[in-house]
């Protein structure tokens, strides 16, 4: 169970966020600017807050970066360019098993001594992935992955946080602007405005109904009620 409070002032606006769930994973929607790296970047000890972090009752807020049970993937892969892949899991856990079984899962296989400048972009994001999930995270934060990929490049990881829900007791949080991905992964969907929370529904994937789309913002309908989406 993931339990969250808070605050922190920023320049144009306070953050001032709480919710408690545990679902497996919770996307964070909003406009640009509204807050939610900055929260993502808490949790994780990036960013100095006050109120609490608690996971499963375990309280995070005073705990060093390198004490709290996350795994971490940006958009820019955060991998390193002078190690290849199996050097790049093994910074992460020396443990040989443990890379052989998370290059089985991520489908890795075949690419083990190639440079991240031989890697496509979603091969990348794999690796991250992997290194991510190594040492089975209790939490995993995900801002804006897949966002530089191509339609088919995504589909496929969605495939993989898919697998990883299925394998890994980790609570995925994941900041993502695109509303399709949202609606495709997500258990729980939190959606921030100028650092407050707006919105919080559970998408009914079968049953949602967009109803106006633009360049902005989405309105759909979710099980009679309306909801819109800041883009």
């Amino acid at each position: 169970m993931l339990d969250i409070k808070i605050y922190k002032k920023l320049d144009r606006f306070d953050l001032d966020i709480n919710f408690k769930s545990d679902k497996k994973l919770i996307s964070i929607v909003g406009k640009s600017g509204s807050g939610k790296t900055t929260l993502l970047r808490a949790i994780a000890g990036f960013e100095n807050s006050e109120g609490y972090i608690k996971v499963d009752n375990k309280e995070w807020q005073n705990l060093k970066i390198q004490n709290r049970d996350i795994g971490v993937v940006f958009q820019n892969y955060a991998i390193f360019p002078n190690m290849n892949v199996y050097e790049n899991l093994k910074f992460a856990n020396n443990d040989k098993t443990k890379i052989e079984n998370i290059i089985n899962l991520m489908e890795l296989n075949g690419l083990e001594t190639r440079y991240p400048h031989n890697l496509s972009g979603g091969e990348k994001q794999r690796v991250a992935l992997a290194r991510a999930m190594i040492n089975n995270p209790r939490i995993l934060l995900l801002d804006e992955p897949f966002s530089a990929l191509n339609y088919e490049l995504k589909q496929k990881l969605y495939e993989e946080i898919e697998l990883i829900k299925q394998n890994f007791n980790t609570q995925i949080i994941l900041v993502s602007h695109d509303i399709g991905e949202v609606y495709k992964l997500s258990d729980l969907v939190i959606e921030i405005e100028n650092g407050k929370k707006i919105n919080e529904f559970i998408p009914t994937k079968n049953l949602a109904k967009l109803i106006e789309k633009n360049e902005n913002e989405v309105v759909i309908e979710v099980e009679g009620k309306v909801y819109r989406i800041i883009l």
